[in-house]
């Protein structure tokens, strides 16, 4: 089981998760609006000894929320920042959507520090529709609910093939204030600027500039990773292994976590 935990560095909290073990490190890092709970079920599918780490990053969950500063850059170095006040020397990544884009820009900033790089259904291509499309979500949803019930509901809605396992997770990305009503842990703002900062530009630059070996987890049919572009990034990173994802949304990570743990231990045990 992940045991939540609280790390401090250059004066900024990180809230995470872990399970220690002594064997495989792997580091989980979740997608836009998300937290780290969203890795809980794959965690019970990857073997008993490896060390599992998944951290909320900025703006999300209990962790810092900055006013500005939601570039892939940024979120880059808070990856190296925190897993050196944990004490981590290399490990492996495993990121999803925004987590990935921001993990492929860390594995060119700090290659000696990362072991392989697991990218979850996402690429580097610009995106300005999906700008507009993301603020206009960000824009209609609830900003808060009376009961847990009303959120319940509310996420039925927008899930409805989850299992209530899974609406058990999303529930954790709402908190209960002093009077009672729930809102999200992330902040709006800096959903709306990261997938600004990430979205209105090209990251095709830092693909061979990769060094690690990689595997692209691609949901097929996916709105978020094209099959062009993913074909693009098979011809561009040097060391790469494709693996689609059938029958599955954007977050097949929650939807899918047997197979998605199956295939992320066979491309890190695999020589």
């Amino acid at each position: 089981m992940l045991q939540e935990n609280i790390v401090e560095t250059e004066g900024r909290k990180f809230r995470y998760l872990q399970r220690k073990g002594e064997g495989t490190t792997l580091l989980f890092l979740h997608g836009l609006s998300d937290s780290a709970d969203q890795f809980s079920p794959i965690a019970a599918h990857l073997p008993e000894e490896w060390h599992l780490l998944a951290f909320d990053q900025r703006g999300h969950g209990g962790s810092w929320k900055p006013e500005k500063g939601y570039s892939p850059l940024d979120y880059s170095q808070d990856i190296k920042n925190f897993i050196d006040a944990v004490g981590i020397n290399s490990l492996h990544i495993f990121g999803h959507s925004m987590g990935g884009r921001n993990a492929l820009l860390f594995s060119t900033k700090f290659p000696r520090q990362i072991q392989s790089l697991i990218l979850g259904d996402i690429g580097p291509d610009k995106n300005l529709e999906d700008i507009k499309a993301t603020v206009d979500f960000f824009n209609s949803l609830p900003t808060s609910f009376k009961t847990e019930e009303e959120a319940r509901s509310h996420l039925q809605k927008r899930k409805p093939g989850y299992s209530d396992k899974n609406l058990e997770i999303l529930m954790k990305n709402l908190e209960k204030r002093d009077n009672g009503t729930l809102v999200w842990r992330y902040s709006k703002d800096a959903c709306i600027q990261s997938v600004k900062e990430s979205r209105s530009r090209e990251w095709w630059k830092y693909l061979p500039e990769v060094k690690c070996p990689v595997l692209l987890l691609h949901v097929e049919d996916s709105s978020e990773l094209s099959t062009d572009v993913a074909k693009r990034m098979i011809e561009e990173i040097p060391d790469i292994q494709y693996q689609p994802i059938s029958n599955s949304g954007h977050n097949f990570q929650l939807e899918q976590p047997e197979n998605a743990a199956r295939e992320i231990q066979r491309f890190i045990e695999t020589p």
